[in-house]
């Protein structure tokens, strides 16, 4: 399988179907606070919890998912006790990120997300405060544009300090 172009309704669909708990981060949280930014991928952020590990795996294999690095079949210990899984499905690159540290663990994330709808499936996207510190963190160009293109909409955007970024 080659890699298709990220669709986010479809990732969506089967993670809700599997009853896994997420939060979309990354450029498609961009775009649902208002930039059009370009993104490769679909960005997810779930707890750091063995049991809905295995629910993001089903909803990964339901869409043919393999391990992008190798092509390797999607099994338990690439996500479970793990930090992040990068995979090849038929609705793009998906990546999974576990956990986290605060201010961007999936707990502070998650409550300060803000409800969306996509083709009738609701699910959460991460606010501005949670993608600033995203963005912040990666430090490359397209992020740093990103965030530029928030503070044109939406004004200063909110600062958490990041440990081990702002001098912590």
């Amino acid at each position: 399988m080659g890699i298709a172009s990220p669709e986010l309704d479809t990732a969506i669909a089967a993670m809700v179907s599997a009853g896994a708990r997420f939060v979309v981060i990354g450029g498609f949280s961009v775009i649902a606070n208002g930039f059009m930014a370009a993104t490769g991928s679909i960005d997810f952020l779930v707890p750091d919890d063995a049991e809905n590990d295995r629910r993001v795996l089903a909803a990964l294999r339901g869409l043919d998912g393999t391990r992008l690095r190798d092509d390797e079949p999607l099994r338990e210990g690439h996500l479970v006790d793990q930090t992040h899984l990068r995979a090849k499905t038929r609705a793009g690159i998906v990546d999974v990120m576990r956990g986290g540290l605060p201010p961007l663990d999936y707990e502070t994330v998650e409550a300060r997300a803000m409800a969306a709808d996509f083709g009738g499936v609701e699910f959460l996207v991460a606010g501005l405060s949670s993608i600033g510190g995203f963005k912040r963190l990666a430090g490359r160009a397209r992020d740093r544009n990103d965030l530029i293109g928030l503070e044109e909409i939406h004004g200063e955007l909110p600062i958490d300090p990041i440990p081990g970024l702002d001098g912590d």
